[in-house]
């Protein structure tokens, strides 16, 4: 969020002054036909103007058939800016007649959203190879395809969008693409092993989910699959040992039900009964009353996005809440990387607004004012939707996470009264010992106290017995 107001301000050097002037002189008194417009967009983008320039921009793309080459350039350079979000609501014929591969881009996800991935891949095609939204057009590309189960498509459209991503974030001189094409490399590096796992090529992904470091922005999440992974290949002790991660404190930002279901899953696996039973019961114990308030508190405020924009706004600003469930989903959102996008725009829009009060009192001036806070208040509606539906996802994984839960609960005493008639007993026994635990001879042991230690998370191990 920081750095796109430190490059805003960098923009807004005397060059843009100077390109505001020309939009003065263009404008006048406010009398100006289409082409003036076009002129005025073009002369507004090239002060760095991008968020006030939106709405005429888009008003622009419904009124003409096609953008020139400027106009796309001036597009792309807004999308940079400001993202795609100021565009996805524009109908989709007036998307199809851009010539931008951002746009393209932003009107495939439209049409796989629909279940139209056969339009969606035919207008992926059409974004050239050294375009700069080609790494991502490559990853929607990979998710598609995964989607119709087409594996070695798949895999080859995310090993694609690999090597583009890491082409592009050496030829960009921009610190915020630069991170932005890195993340998307770990992305599909992700989809890669995603495909592997849907595959049940289990051992290859857990191989390729090893290749996401530790320090970048998607682990956290990519651990939890890494825990399905060794659940697929039966090393529950690994599973075990890569969900306890989830109760470091610096993952107190993570707000995932299913964690619990397969703690409780693998326990069964492993016909730990007590320990399984142990862990429904803390779930339905802490999480039962509050999410059926929360799914009141959901259904109350409907689609008021501006209540769910204060929400968070007031989240931020104390950073706790009477409500702990709230609060943890609230805390889980605000590290979206979707999220932090729309805040550093609407930052990013802010920062513009007052630059452009510094501006004399003219036409123009009142014109682009009302321009940007058009724009302002539809990141806030972004913003407060986003949280909303958040919230109704979080609740979504709540309601499936006490459906599996259930069924384990049933599982586990039909277990355990199948073990009784059987008149088994392993009382007295050694519960962990380093014999039950698969490893290489790269791996080392060290005794869990307790204490988490960031170089070692992801990387416990349990070294517990099966009792089946």
């Amino acid at each position: 969020m920081f750095s796109k107001i430190i490059l805003l301000a960098f923009i807004f050097s005397l060059p843009a002054h100077a390109s505001y002037q020309g939009a003065e002189r263009i404008y006048g008194k406010g009398s100006v036909s289409l082409s003036g417009y076009r002129r005025l967009i073009l002369e507004l983008v090239d002060g760095g103007y991008h968020y006030s320039a939106i709405p005429w921009l888009k008003e622009y793309m419904v009124k003409n058939r096609s953008l020139d080459s400027e106009l796309e350039e001036a597009l792309d350079k807004i999308i940079f800016a400001a993202g795609v979000k100021p565009f996805e609501a524009l109908p989709e014929q007036i998307l199809q007649r851009s010539k931008s591969g951002n746009i393209k881009y932003v009107l495939a996800k439209r049409q796989f959203k629909k279940g139209n991935t056969n339009a969606a891949l035919s207008t992926l095609s059409g974004v050239n190879a050294d375009h700069s939204s080609y790494p991502f057009v490559a990853n929607l590309r990979g998710a598609i395809l995964s989607e119709e189960k087409k594996f070695n498509e798949a895999l080859s459209a995310f090993k694609d969008c690999v090597k583009s991503s890491i082409s592009a974030a050496k030829d960009t001189d921009s610190v915020i693409q630069k991170e932005q094409f890195l993340m998307n490399r770990d992305v599909c590096v992700a989809g890669e092993a995603r495909v592997m796992f849907a595959a049940r090529q289990y051992k290859e992904a857990e191989l390729r989910y090893l290749d996401i470091s530790k320090d970048a922005f998607i682990w956290p999440e990519i651990l939890f699959e890494e825990a399905w992974t060794s659940y697929y290949l039966k090393n529950y002790n690994r599973t075990l040992g890569k969900l306890v991660s989830y109760r470091a404190p610096v993952f107190d930002f993570i707000f995932k039900p299913e964690v619990e279901v397969l703690r409780a899953l693998t326990f069964l696996k492993m016909c730990l009964f007590e320990d399984s039973k142990k862990t429904v019961d803390d779930f339905y114990s802490e999480l039962l009353n509050p999410s059926r308030k929360l799914r009141n508190y959901i259904l109350t405020h409907g689609k008021n996005y501006r209540h769910f924009y204060n929400l968070m706004a007031e989240h931020e600003s104390a950073k706790s809440s009477n409500d702990t469930l709230i609060s943890s989903i609230l805390k889980s959102i605000r590290k979206d990387a979707a999220f932090i996008e729309l805040k550093g725009a609407l930052s990013s829009a802010v920062a513009e607004y007052n630059e452009l009060r510094k501006q004399p009192r003219t036409s123009l001036r009142s014109n682009l004012l009302r321009n940007i806070k058009l724009v302002m208040e539809e990141y806030r509606t972004l913003i407060g939707a986003y949280v909303r539906a958040g919230m109704v996802g979080k609740y979504a994984e709540l309601y499936s996470a006490f459906q599996g839960m259930s069924y384990i609960k049933l599982e586990t005493l039909s277990l355990r009264k199948e073990k009784l008639y059987q008149s088994e007993t392993q009382t007295g026994q050694k519960r962990g010992d380093v014999r039950y635990i698969d490893r290489n001879d790269k791996q080392y042991f060290w005794n869990f106290n307790g204490e988490f230690w960031a170089d070692e998370l992801g990387d416990y191990v349990f070294a517990l017995r099966s009792e089946c």
